[in-house]
């Protein structure tokens, strides 16, 4: 089966679980490898349940879907619990933590939240407070992971958030962050903004970025950075847009922030993407102002190209030039994260540090 056919047959799955019944063997184990790979296996599961469709299923299939769901349900118990002790661990009750990306779905109860798999918990509070944050976490028993020293002044001076903090109990990640890009990225978030413009929950300890920052601080993660499963990512904006645009004012608002926080490529791109493999609904006038933000003629058959392979489903071995690709959008994430002078100087640090551990590795092999 060649890669459009794979693609068309799990968006279409994705987007329409209803047509997914009438599939043969053959194509169930062809939808089910590849949704597995991309994080996608729980929320088709999700979206069949809520139509009460899996007893139509084959019962292999069922099954799986029924365990994707099991598993995906339990990431979020452990997102849930780890939130419940990081609130009790504060040493500033009064500090509201803010919910980034899949923990802020789940608790915000976002339709991205339904089957998803959370692997961590990302909480962003104010530059002042991340030292006073940290330490409380360290005394309550959170741990610094290993890391090189470099790694950690890489982390500390120039990142977006500072190392992960994981419980040697519990394994869950803590990602805490001061804003949502590397302090030397060649876009310059308003992090007051992100903070001012958080919404509370009901638990008002909690809260989560604005509803258009929610959807930008996506897009960006998406199109400027590594993202492992993009697919997946692309199906949360989907949702995200489909849900927030039907609320009053959300578009506007929605420029409006791009523009504030320099973001307006991403945006670009997300609506680009989301509307022509997904199908997303954004009013015209939208698409028009978007499109203002577009690369330069040269560039953009090499990026539709990129994206093009980027959301491709299966193994990127089966794919001609799909290495390729990845590799340039490795190559333009870092490039996004820092000037070339430091670029070429952190790529070229990393590469040594990388054969150091491998010709350390070496000996013991033999």
């Amino acid at each position: 089966m060649n890669k459009e056919r794979t693609r068309t047959l799990l968006v279409g799955a994705l987007l329409d679980p209803a047509t997914a019944v009438a599939l043969d063997q053959g194509n169930w184990n062809v939808l089910l490898q590849h949704a597995e790979k991309l994080g996608l296996m729980a929320r088709l599961g999700a979206k069949l349940a809520d139509l009460e469709l899996l007893h139509k299923l084959p019962r292999k299939a069922r099954a799986r879907l029924h365990a994707a769901c099991i598993a995906a349900e339990s990431t979020q118990t452990a997102v849930r619990f780890e939130l419940n002790r990081l609130l009790r661990a504060r040493s500033r009750p009064d500090l509201p933590v803010i919910l980034l990306k899949g923990a802020a779905y789940l608790m915000a109860g976002l339709p991205p939240s339904r089957g998803r798999y959370v692997g961590d918990l990302d909480i962003m509070v104010p530059a002042g407070q991340i030292a006073d944050v940290e330490q409380s976490l360290l005394a309550h028993g959170w741990t610094l992971g290993e890391m090189d020293e470099y790694d950690v002044r890489y982390y500390r001076q120039w990142m977006h958030e500072i190392p992960p903090l994981q419980h040697p109990q519990r394994e869950t990640p803590v990602d805490l962050h001061h804003t949502i890009l590397a302090l030397t990225a060649r876009a310059h978030v308003d992090a007051a903004a992100l903070v001012d413009g958080s919404i509370p929950l009901a638990d008002s300890r909690l809260r989560v970025l604005g509803r258009a920052d929610m959807v930008l601080h996506s897009a960006v993660h998406l199109f400027n950075d590594e993202v492992g499963k993009p697919l997946r990512d692309l199906f949360d904006l989907h949702d995200l847009l489909c849900h927030f645009g039907a609320q009053s004012g959300f578009w506007d608002e929605l420029l409006r922030r791009a523009e504030l926080h320099g973001l307006e490529r991403p945006l670009y791109y997300m609506m680009r993407e989301t509307r022509r493999l997904l199908g997303t609904p954004i009013p015209a006038h939208v698409v028009r102002a978007v499109d203002a933000y577009a690369p330069s003629p040269l560039f953009a058959p090499l990026m539709n190209w990129l994206f093009r392979e980027h959301f491709t489903p299966g193994p990127r071995e089966a794919r001609r030039l799909a290495a390729v690709a990845e590799f340039l959008l490795y190559l333009r994430a870092h490039w996004f994260r820092m000037p070339l002078p430091m670029l070429i100087r952190h790529l070229s640090i990393k590469a040594f540090m990388r054969m150091r551990e491998r010709f350390a590795r070496k000996p013991a092999a033999d």
